[in-house]
């Protein structure tokens, strides 16, 4: 398996602790670890599991292991950031979901994190309505005292 990532239609932003990415298509935005970072930066197409977990080494600089990076290309995938098909995660490769939250726990977060963004109007308060040129209108006189009494005849 040679994963490669959905780049088209994403913006990416890199923070020191993690990379916030936008998803134009689907208006979601998703906050990556270090860790769920180096995978998705680094799979191009060209590269087997076993060399993404050298990258994630190379750029942690702390023992890297593949299960986790397994677990990081199952959850970018099933976040929709990877190009179908070209994640195929075997059941047996990944670890329980009681390893895995305790990897996390460990790590400080989760290796994805999803959240649905507002439309981009959904928001938005309307514009006010322009200024009147001219004069302000002015109250009538009430009734009964137009004209004054003191015109009569």
């Amino acid at each position: 398996m040679k994963p490669l990532a959905r780049k088209s239609g994403i913006c990416a932003e890199n923070l020191p602790e993690e990379v916030v990415l936008y998803d134009k298509t689907h208006d979601k935005v998703h906050c990556l670890n270090k860790t769920a970072a180096a995978v998705w930066e680094n799979s191009d197409g060209s590269k087997t599991v076993d060399e993404l977990t050298r990258v994630v080494e190379a750029k942690s600089g702390a023992p890297a292991d593949r299960k986790l990076v397994l677990q990081a290309l199952e959850e970018l995938d099933e976040a929709g950031l990877m190009e179908a098909g070209s994640v195929v995660v075997a059941e047996a490769g990944l670890p329980s979901r009681r390893e895995a939250v305790g990897k996390m726990v460990m790590a400080g977060s989760a290796l994805v994190a999803t959240i649905v963004a507002a439309a981009p109007k959904a928001h938005a308060s309307p514009a006010p309505d322009p200024p009147k040129r001219g004069n302000p209108p002015h109250d009538p006189p009430p009734i009964g005292h137009w004209p004054p009494d003191h015109h009569k005849f």
